[in-house]
């Protein structure tokens, strides 16, 4: 099989690492592989959540690992030079933060990861930390920022540790997202560069600048110090340090990116749609020329060639599914009985509600929301004849969507002349409920497509913004 040069791309997920090989050609993906990362641990707070950051590391590694070859079709070692990879992106999840040193870097390429190798590096405290409570934020300086700091931000994140656990924060010298780590290593960088996407998703940053809020933080005892130097998405930040399982020595290495930008770019068609993504969270997203008004629920994100990326991101989404179907299993096994999850999940998506049944309401935000952190969940509208099964898993998808209108109503996408929507994500894609549910509430037209996800979009956003590397 005949390729042109191929770029690799790596995304760092909440509970996988995926990748994707893209031939720059013809902007086809040629090979893709997710390996699950098992890194959650039991968090030092009990409100916190945290990963693992080596077992991280390790399905990374797995990722790249095949026999004498990366991809089942395409035997690397029989590619000619200008064939090979090329340039590695690398994106992941957003907010979070992980503090090393440098001689952890090195133990990647070392393979000598020891019981020593967590006196180097932190756990990862993902974007689902809660540590930092609303009685905790409202304590901190106001950013000088069109964009909120909130819980499972990464300066929010090092405040509470600041005061709570400071001996995190005198033991490490780098921080930075888990992607920004990953480009660390893999050029074997000291001092983190970050990208304004990930910037931007730590809160304390001014987008417009380019600069973080160093006068803030410093007033307020921050360690500054510790806070990468931040350049726009598309900037090269180095090269691959050795060669890894068949990728060469020498391949560019762009600054990382958020997941969230690469799922948008890896999904979008044109100017006038908007993406609507459910799976572990759930996004409304359109691309904007200017920071609009805003509204609780809707942030201006930076995009690409400074547009920005107008997003309702509900904390709600598949994961309240998930939560619903582990607890049915939990109602199942009290009473004795079993069944499986996955077979639960096939029934219940073959369920059908009762037309004639009183509509029962559910508000399902078990999990909160950002911008209205001490709302919760509800049901409304109970009757003797809709406490089903049916009319509950129903309630909870259409509830899923009528929050997405609520933060991201439909007179604000006809405003932006979007003309229709994409629906990606496990969750759309699976649910029938959920897509006409997004059909009825919106009334634009939905096209569900399969997506290339954020390894494939890192990939294809390298590839644009360097049409050099490949010509």
């Amino acid at each position: 099989m005949d390729f042109e040069k191929l770029i690799l791309g790596i995304d760092i997920g909440t509970s996988s690492v995926k990748i994707s090989l893209l031939d720059s050609w013809t902007s086809k993906s040629v090979y893709a592989k997710s390996v699950p990362t098992k890194a959650k641990i039991n968090p030092s707070h009990q409100n916190g959540d945290e990963q693992d950051v080596v077992k991280i590391l390790k399905a990374m590694r797995e990722c790249f690992k095949s026999p004498g070859k990366i991809m089942e079709k395409i035997k690397i070692d029989q590619l000619s030079d200008s064939d090979k990879v090329k340039a590695i992106g690398i994106c992941g999840q957003m907010h979070g933060i992980v503090f090393w040193n440098e001689q952890f870097v090195q133990t990647f390429w070392d393979s000598e990861f020891t019981n020593e190798t967590e006196k180097l590096v932190s756990n990862l405290y993902t974007w689902q930390d809660a540590r930092t409570d609303l009685k905790f934020l409202t304590k901190l300086p106001k950013p000088r920022s069109h964009l909120k700091a909130y819980s499972g931000y990464g300066c929010n994140t090092i405040f509470w540790l600041k005061e709570n656990q400071p001996e995190i924060l005198s033991n490490f010298k780098q921080c930075g997202t888990i992607q920004d780590l990953i480009v660390s290593i893999l050029c074997n960088q000291g001092k983190p560069v970050m990208s304004t996407h990930n910037a931007a998703s730590w809160g304390y940053f001014d987008v417009i600048d380019c600069s973080w809020n160093t006068d803030i933080l410093i007033e307020a005892n921050f360690p500054v110090h510790l806070l990468p130097s931040v350049v726009q998405p598309g900037i090269n930040v180095g090269t691959l340090y050795e060669t890894i399982y068949h990728i060469p020595k020498g391949a560019v290495v762009g600054v990382a990116l958020g997941d969230l930008q690469c799922s948008v770019i890896a999904t979008l068609t044109a100017m006038t749609d908007a993406v609507i993504n459910i799976s572990t969270s759930a996004q409304v997203a359109f691309v904007a020329k200017t920071i609009e008004t805003q509204c609780d629920g809707i942030e201006y994100f930076p995009y690409f060639e400074n547009q920005f990326l107008a997003v309702a991101a509900s904390l709600n989404g598949g994961n309240v599914l998930d939560f619903f179907v582990k607890s049915v299993l939990s109602w199942v096994s009290v009473l004795g009985l079993t069944i499986t999850e996955d077979e639960l999940w096939n029934r219940l998506l073959q369920l059908s509600p009762d037309e004639n049944s009183t509509p029962l309401i559910v508000n399902p935000l078990i999990f909160g929301e950002r911008h209205d952190p001490t709302t919760f969940g509800s049901l409304m509208n109970v009757t003797n004849n809709n406490l089903t099964l049916s009319e509950l898993f129903s309630g909870f998808c259409k509830g899923l969507i009528n929050n997405l209108l609520k933060m991201m109503p439909r007179e604000m996408l006809l405003k932006a002349g979007i003309q229709r929507i994409i629906g990606s994500g496990s969750v759309i894609t699976r649910n029938h409920i959920i897509k006409k549910e997004i059909e009825h509430c919106f009334n634009l037209p939905l096209i569900v497509k399969m997506p290339e996800d954020s390894a494939f979009g890192v990939a294809l956003a390298l590839l644009k913004n360097n049409p050099y590397l490949f010509s």
